[in-house]
């Protein structure tokens, strides 16, 4: 881990990436650095077959390599333990998440290392992004862009869903990709005996994710705040074999199995202090139910029924599949609440402040 330095290390990992990596590293290669900041590429090739690491590595060089790539190679298969690969290699203050498919703009080191510096509460910073295709873009795929980290981020806590403001995001969290980390933040994780509770998205097997999520609530834990800002740009690109509708609904309802271990962060950040875990995990089911109870006797819910509208179907059966998760394996999601409760205690005794 780095030793404070200002720079940006860019994350960067690929499973058989070979075809979206030449645009995402000349996006990388043409930021733009006035203040002549630091910065490095750090590319983990993720059990690759189709020669990602060669290729990545003759883009670079042919396009003048403006800073170091430090290539890495990470047998077990799983964005997880890659990436963990990556943090661990970090040499800067600032780490900078890169997804294969994401084209940051060219001020996107300049910007993000400005905000930061001028903020030091700031530990997790991000901004909107725009899908591309290579064709069409399919006619759902507005309704259902925020499953694929792609439009403008929005307020999801108010049900407002409008996009959020520049400045602190609240008890709102921010995508991975592109995303922004103080690097100190997973030291002091390491150091708090952090453990997450998710395995990692591996292939197509398996799509529950949540580990962007949870770490900026993990930061939250840490008095760090989350902020969001508009000039952060990137564009998504969708690969077409992500567009089908079965990837779609699988890919919707894999966050409702992700819900109940990020309730378990939401309720130590802002539950009731005083109550006890079986307590609040119940409060936490009740409000579900109560939501799901609600909505399905709106008159618009009504309407969409009958019209067979998908979308507001689909937003109940996920209201569903969350409470399910949260019976069928109450044992489980109690864990969770315990673990991150836990970890929160650990984090407010006199030993943990001196270590921060």
């Amino acid at each position: 881990m780095p030793e404070n330095k200002l720079g940006v290390s860019f994350l960067l990992c690929t499973y058989n990436g070979a075809p979206r990596l030449a645009e995402t590293l000349a996006c990388l290669a043409a930021q733009e650095n006035p203040a002549g900041i630091a910065w490095e590429v750090i590319f983990v090739d993720n059990a690759s077959t189709d020669g990602s690491a060669r290729l990545a590595r003759e883009a670079w060089e042919a396009l003048g390599a403006p800073a170091p790539l430090r290539q890495l190679h990470e047998p077990r298969p799983g964005y997880k333990v890659a990436m963990q690969r990556a943090i661990d290699h970090v040499s800067y203050r600032y780490a900078c998440i890169v997804d294969d498919d994401n084209r940051l703009d060219r001020n996107y080191l300049r910007t993000g290392v400005e905000l930061l510096e001028a903020h030091p509460q700031i530990g997790i910073l991000g901004g909107p992004n725009t899908a591309t295709f290579d064709g069409e873009a399919p006619a759902w795929f507005p309704d259902f862009q925020h499953c694929y980290a792609s439009g403008p981020q929005l307020d999801r806590v108010g049900g407002a869903f409008a996009p959020l403001a520049d400045g602190p995001v609240g008890r709102n969290v921010l995508w991975g990709a592109g995303m922004l980390v103080r690097a100190e933040i997973w030291q002091r994780l390491r150091t708090g005996g952090f453990a997450s509770l998710f395995t990692g998205r591996q292939g197509e097997a398996n799509l529950t994710a949540g580990e962007d999520d949870e770490l900026c609530y993990a930061a939250q834990l840490l008095s760090y705040e989350v902020w969001y800002s508009s000039r952060l740009h990137l564009r998504h690109h969708m690969a077409p074999g992500r567009l089908t509708e079965d990837y779609r609904d699988r890919l919707f309802y894999a966050s409702a199995r992700a819900t109940p271990r990020l309730n378990a962060y939401r309720n130590a950040l802002w539950g009731r202090p005083d109550g006890s875990v079986p307590a609040n995990l119940l409060k936490d089911l009740g409000y579900a139910a109560w939501g799901v109870c609600k909505n399905v006797c709106q008159p618009a819910f009504v309407r969409a029924w009958l019209a067979n509208n998908r979308l507001p179907l689909m937003n109940q059966r996920h209201a569903l599949v969350v409470m399910r998760e949260m019976l069928w394996h109450y044992g489980q999601v109690r864990a969770y609440y315990e673990r991150v409760r836990g970890f929160q205690q650990r984090l407010r005794s006199p030993k943990a402040s001196l270590t921060a």
